[in-house]
């Protein structure tokens, strides 16, 4: 309580499997780099941005996850749990092995002038050195089958060729090592002007549950101003849960995104137990160039990966539409709602596929005759530029939604009203 970090140097954690703490009582998960737990009114800052520099070292941990050295849950850069009145300012992450900054079950929180940097590059040659481990981009995108269940959507001409040249001069990787920059789970947290570099979820208010001492629901959270390479300015997953999970009120403005894997990214996850509600959700001010997946998805968390034991693994698969039938199901889960979704002045410019996906459930927990998506709007969300506009032309992949509308957007989803 009521204590003041000042980090004007650099902090590095030693990639030592061995000696790494592991969390109290548990064998499967290390501690983080630095973890600060049950506290209230704490500072770190630095005395100027980017002095302070927490570097994970993460490349050795990368190398241990792909070739499976080890598989014990790999450490965070910087945890918090349990906390309330904080200010997180001017320090810079790098490479961390895991998450970034993980809040935890925190409130009243500002976090300000954080950059956050993560090797993309290292971690593409990690996933090459290895053969068979990772997936190609032709198998991934079974650039080399037939899609006949596609054939009635408009797309460019060469398409195939351009997508496949695209992503191999972009060289991404196939599967992200779980480097969020931001996980958010409490109420009441302002996060602006930060920069951030990452390959998954880039900041994601999740759903606090039933451990959570600080709130039974993640709401009332402010981001703005925000530069940043990832996948996607994100909401959850939100799992159903017999506490009823819950993310509501949330904000992003100001959003600067350049070649994302996905932009706007709202997602469930599987669970038969229990209800969610993700509601109250504002996009505005985005600029989304260049985006490698898709720019806009709301629907399920595309989780399944390539190679994964499909009887264990039953999520949306990474390549939807593009796996075989049986394997290219995407459910949201009917006992989450999704409602009151606002997307303002959104630029989604020279997109490498099809503007987005909006794929809801037929059905909702609380009526069977609704559907689990509603009151979604779109106000000026354009797409410019060229694009392969494969797999659903210049359009959106839309279903089971009500009540929604689009004003001034092209294209307008057509599911909508």
């Amino acid at each position: 309580q009521d204590v003041n970090f000042r980090i004007d140097g650099t902090l590095k954690g030693v990639p030592d499997f061995d000696n790494w703490p592991l969390q109290p009582g548990s064998t499967t998960s290390y501690l983080g780099m630095l973890e600060i737990i049950n506290s209230r009114n704490v500072t770190i800052t630095s005395s100027s941005r980017g002095r302070g520099l927490l570097n994970g070292q993460g490349y050795t941990w990368w190398w241990s996850n792909i070739l499976q050295v080890q598989t014990k849950k790999r450490p965070e850069l910087l945890y918090w749990k349990n906390c309330s009145q904080l200010l997180i300012e001017n320090i810079k992450l790098k490479n961390s092995p895991r998450f970034n900054l993980n809040l935890d079950d925190v409130s009243d929180v500002i976090v300000r002038y954080i950059d956050i940097e993560t090797d993309l590059d290292a971690q593409r040659k990690l996933q090459k050195m290895v053969k068979g481990r990772t997936q190609s981009l032709k198998d991934l995108l079974a650039l080399d089958q037939p899609r006949p269940e596609l054939a009635g959507f408009e797309s460019t001409i060469n398409w195939k060729k351009w997508l496949e040249m695209a992503l191999e001069d972009l060289n991404i990787p196939t599967f992200p090592l779980n480097t969020d920059g931001m996980d958010v789970k409490g109420r009441n947290i302002h996060i602006h002007d930060c920069s951030i570099v990452n390959f998954d979820d880039i900041i994601v208010p999740k759903p606090c549950n039933s451990h959570c001492e600080q709130t039974d629901c993640t709401e009332n959270i402010l981001i703005e101003n925000i530069e940043a390479r990832g996948v996607g300015m994100s909401i959850g997953s939100v799992p159903p849960s017999l506490y009823h999970n819950c993310v509501n009120n949330i904000t992003f403005r100001n959003v600067s995104m350049e070649s994302p894997l996905k932009g706007i990214y709202i997602k469930t996850d599987p669970g038969d137990e229990g209800t969610g509600m993700i509601s109250n959700v504002t996009f505005e001010n985005f600029h989304i160039n260049r985006p490698l997946w898709w720019a806009i998805w709301i629907g399920p968390q595309q989780q399944h990966q390539p190679g994964w034991n499909w009887t264990e693994h039953q999520e949306c698969a990474l390549n939807w539409p593009l796996g075989k039938k049986s394997k290219s199901h995407c459910m949201t889960n009917k006992n989450v709602a999704i409602k009151d979704i606002l997307l303002k002045d959104v630029l989604i410019d020279s997109p490498l596929l099809s503007p987005g996906v909006i794929l809801c459930n037929e059905t909702r927990f609380d009526n069977a005759t609704a559907p689990s998506c509603s009151r979604l709007a779109f106000q000026n969300v354009t797409v410019t530029g060229l694009s392969t506009n494969f797999p659903f032309g210049r359009h959106y992949f839309c279903q089971n939604v009500e009540q929604s509308h689009a004003t001034k957007s092209d294209p307008a989803p057509n599911c909508f009203d």
